[in-house]
């Protein structure tokens, strides 16, 4: 897997990107510790108050409505401490996100200079019946006020977990041993859909061919409709179709710390933005409406974080990235919808006029 890490630690030179901050910066061990179990109703995760020798800690909500958290646990005894978040992502897939998890990694300053020639990664197979090598699990040695560190990340019926373990005395091999330990004890229900096995993403063999700048397509109130009707059923259809492998992805080499631009190689009608690591995408694809509306063909872009979606006015030709990170908070989507049983239902935004 030279190339995985390779392009994480050169990509990583540029800041701090991964999940937002720590949910824990590191354990003194000053405050008194919860003696309950932590659970997260959502996924059914559970959580003990000491888990491979760490003392569970604060736990931490990052959305609205619990799709989206993170657990700190410390070891004060060895200087070492973890985060582990539980989180949807869209599209739900471990190459993506652990490309983008690994970016961030090699940005911590913290970390210093990292020999890329010592950075160890595995895939392994997950607990609770989710998936036959289907995780993937980083370590490395690191200098400076740490002594190694590390990052697991896997799927887990629709979930993403992610681990990030560091210590200022543990070694790489007892460090990597603890993440083992503690993945084999993070409690999940048995997965009713095993995640399919990894699937390591490769730089595209070409970039994207540049053309003109898109324009947006003016909507009428028709072509909103029809257009967020279309969206509906495929999301509908997705929904119904029997899980398959992950996609096979290849890495834009206009990708920056910041986000990631992923293709499928030879496919040039689409593309996908990863925007940092923490599950949400701006997916970028052609559609062709036929004779329901003129004009009948574009480009549709769709934000989504695994929990909800919305969908912007579409452009005329494939917009480029610069076009399509302008949009989020910017334009005001035709069309958004929740992606799962409970929160279910689409709006479709007409022209005012």
């Amino acid at each position: 897997m030279q190339n995985f890490h390779r392009f994480a630690l050169t990509l990583g030179l540029a800041g701090a990107l991964y999940g937002g901050a720590p949910v824990v910066a590191e354990d003194n061990g000053s405050a008194a510790r919860p003696v309950a179990t932590w659970s997260h109703d959502r996924s059914g995760l559970t959580l003990p108050a000491a888990l491979a020798g760490f003392e569970r800690g604060d736990s931490e909500q990052f959305d609205e409505d619990g799709y989206n958290i993170g657990i700190a646990f410390g070891d004060p005894a060895t200087g070492s401490w973890a985060d582990l978040y539980i989180y949807r992502a869209a599209p739900a897939s471990v190459a993506v996100w652990a490309d983008r998890a690994a970016a961030g990694m090699f940005a911590n300053p913290i970390l210093g200079d990292v020999n890329v020639n010592a950075v160890k990664v595995t895939r392994f197979t997950l607990p609770n019946r989710a998936g036959e090598k289907s995780g993937l699990r980083i370590v490395t040695p690191t200098k400076g006020d740490l002594t190694a560190s590390g990052l697991a990340l896997w799927l887990h019926d629709g979930w993403l977990v992610k681990l990030r373990m560091s210590s200022k005395t543990l070694e790489a091999a007892a460090l990597e041993a603890r993440m083992v330990q503690f993945i084999s004890l993070v409690a999940l229900p048995d997965a009713a859909h095993p995640a399919p096995g990894f699937a390591e993403i490769a730089d595209c063999t070409a970039p994207m061919a540049p053309g003109k700048r898109a324009r947006p397509i003016k909507l009428d109130m028709t072509g909103s409709i029809i257009l967020g009707a279309m969206l509906k059923v495929a999301r509908d259809k997705e929904a119904e179709a029997p899980a398959g492998g992950d996609a096979v992805w290849c890495r834009d080499t206009a990708s920056q710390p910041q986000f990631g631009i992923y293709r499928r190689e030879g496919q040039a009608d689409h593309y996908l933005i990863a925007l940092g690591d923490s599950g949400t995408s701006l997916w970028v694809k052609a559609y062709d409406m036929g004779p329901l509306m003129k004009p009948s063909k574009g480009f549709l872009v769709t934000q989504s974080n695994g929990v909800t979606e919305a969908a912007y006015p579409p452009f005329d030709r494939l917009p480029t990235p610069q076009q399509v990170l302008g949009l989020p908070g910017r334009v005001a989507p035709i069309y958004s919808a929740g992606l799962l049983e409970e929160n279910q239902g689409t709006t479709i935004t007409v022209p005012s006029n």
